[in-house]
């Protein structure tokens, strides 16, 4: 009978066994998904945040005043980037902004008028294009010029500064316009003319590269 009787640390290491069987195992199965939610969350933040200032950074870029490199009378090179720095305006300068703005407000042709008066507004001040545009259909000047199929030949003879100050410039403008049409056989008259401009000194930038604006122009026509 002894023979048959399980020794007591026999028992004792198979209850052991047996228990250690029957503990359950837990394994972390969405630990390592969770961190890589955080970590996407964070870089798409990251990502906000540098693209945020970037723009910003593109529009403080965007409003800085153009390069300028001019040169001194001994033919050094002056590179002046600020806008407290920018050049005064000289007068060849004005010379050749009064030229375009002759050509693209006066010299008005029947194919090209509409572009030409989007440039000739392009140079005048906000307030002087209300008025401008005021003239233009007060006058009836497109209106007659599409309705003759009409065209210009400007002659400019005379470009004088009569005063600068540091805020205008006033100017002096004389020439004549050949005006005729494409029509056949149309008449074609001589206008001679007096303008007087005066400019608005601003910051140079991409919309006004002169540092000019129209802010009045009154015209003396004579006919011959």
């Amino acid at each position: 009978m002894n023979l048959l009787r399980r020794p007591p640390d026999t028992v004792e290491t198979a209850v052991n066994e047996t228990a250690e069987v029957r503990i359950p195992a837990y394994y972390e199965v969405w630990g390592g998904l969770e961190s890589a939610n955080r970590a996407l969350w964070v870089a798409l933040w990251f990502s906000i945040t540098v693209a945020a200032l970037a723009l910003i950074l593109l529009r403080v870029q965007l409003n800085r005043p153009p390069l300028v490199i001019r040169l001194d009378p001994n033919g050094q090179t002056q590179t002046l980037s600020t806008s407290a720095a920018q050049p005064p305006v000289s007068q060849a300068e004005v010379k050749n902004f009064l030229t375009l703005f002759e050509r693209f407000f006066t010299e008005l042709n029947y194919y090209t008028c509409d572009a030409d008066l989007k440039l000739a507004f392009a140079m005048m001040t906000k307030e002087y294009q209300g008025k401008a545009a005021d003239m233009l259909k007060r006058d009836g000047i497109l209106d007659k010029l599409k309705a003759n199929q009409g065209k210009t030949t400007l002659t400019l003879t005379e470009i004088t500064i009569a005063r600068d100050t540091a805020q205008v410039l006033e100017c002096h403008v004389k020439g004549y316009r050949e005006v005729g049409s494409y029509k056949p056989d149309a008449e074609q008259s001589e206008v001679i003319f007096d303008d007087d401009v005066i400019l608005r000194k601003v910051p140079r930038s991409e919309q006004a590269p002169y540092g000019l604006l129209v802010e009045a122009f009154d015209e003396s026509v004579f006919k011959r």
